[in-house]
């Protein structure tokens, strides 16, 4: 019988004894009520199905239901054939069809965690934040094809890129040839003031190719937005923008070129000599808290169009 209130006690491991003969409790000694055994017929009432009586023989259980019963068969209709049930038809969704110029409107945003530039020694990757939540300027000292690598990559992380140059003919058709799209790169002939919005998931690159100098009025910048100057060869009059940059990215110097590099950037003798043995192919990166040397691993589709690596 259910019990309520009380702490619920544990059933131990002994066995249920018969109780002994003793002085009967209320319910008799048995720990029941004592009852006369049941004889003869119902006194009232019809009997059950399935009941036998005494001297009765237990009818065979046949097929039908749970209690020996055996359904009675339902009426058919002459002629009748059970229907064969049809497979479902496979789901078809259809097909979409969109125009040339809402896939142009597609855009794939990049994470802003980190441009992959190459990989070092051990053949890891070497991320450099290029974008930050904060005004990032940075410079090359290298050739157009470095240039074009930079942007070509920063371009697949989402970037919206602004080049100033004295030679618009070297970057004419590059957007359209790497987004297939015309808004994406502008490029202007030399420096012009303009203004261009930058996310976390699409940052500003704006190139200054405009000679020795590098920028001479450089922009304001502002969260997400970075400014790359590209200074071919290094002299003195590239001084500022070298030491105005957060990272600077090389290619293999000139022995003029380290020697001035060494003096604006207060670079060890190790360096210096690392800078001029560097391969065609290869990149330093200074600042950051580390120096780091990397093989660019240009793609087929940037060997196809820039050429083979060089300065």
């Amino acid at each position: 019988m259910p019990v309520s209130g009380g702490a619920l006690v544990p059933l131990g491991n002994d066995r249920v004894r018969p109780a002994p003969n003793g002085p009967a409790g209320p319910l008799g000694a048995g720990g029941g009520p004592k009852m006369n055994p049941v004889s003869g017929a119902p006194v009232s009432g019809a009997s059950m199905p399935g009941l036998v009586r005494p001297g009765q023989q237990q009818p065979p259980l046949g097929a039908g239901t749970m209690y020996g019963e055996v359904e009675p068969a339902r009426p058919q209709r002459q002629g009748y054939r059970p229907r064969r049930l049809r497979p479902f038809q496979r789901l078809r969704a259809g097909m979409h069809g969109v125009s040339r110029g809402a896939l142009q409107q597609i855009e794939v945003p990049g994470t802003s965690s980190g441009l992959l530039l190459g990989r070092d020694g051990n053949k890891a990757p070497v991320l450099v934040r290029m974008f930050r939540d904060e005004p990032t300027r940075l410079s090359l000292i290298g050739g157009l094809w470095a240039a074009r690598v930079t942007v070509f990559r920063a371009l697949a992380m989402g970037a919206r890129v602004v080049v100033f140059t004295n030679q618009p003919s070297e970057w004419q058709g590059f957007g359209r040839w790497a987004t297939g799209r015309d808004d994406r790169v502008a490029v202007m002939s030399g420096e012009r003031a303009v203004t261009v919005g930058a996310t976390a998931t699409s940052p500003a690159l704006m190139l200054y190719d405009v000679g020795l100098h590098g920028a001479q009025q450089p922009p304001a910048l502002g969260p997400w937005q970075t400014q790359l100057t590209v200074l071919r060869q290094l002299t003195a009059y590239g001084f500022p923008s070298v030491q105005a940059s957060n990272m600077i990215f090389l290619q293999r110097l000139a022995s003029g070129e380290a020697s001035a590099a060494a003096s604006v950037l207060q670079l060890t003798s190790e360096t210096v000599n690392l800078l001029q043995v560097m391969r065609d192919d290869m990149m330093a990166v200074l600042g950051g808290q580390a120096d780091r040397y990397l093989w660019l691993n240009p793609t087929d589709v940037e060997s196809r169009q820039f050429g083979a690596a060089h300065r």
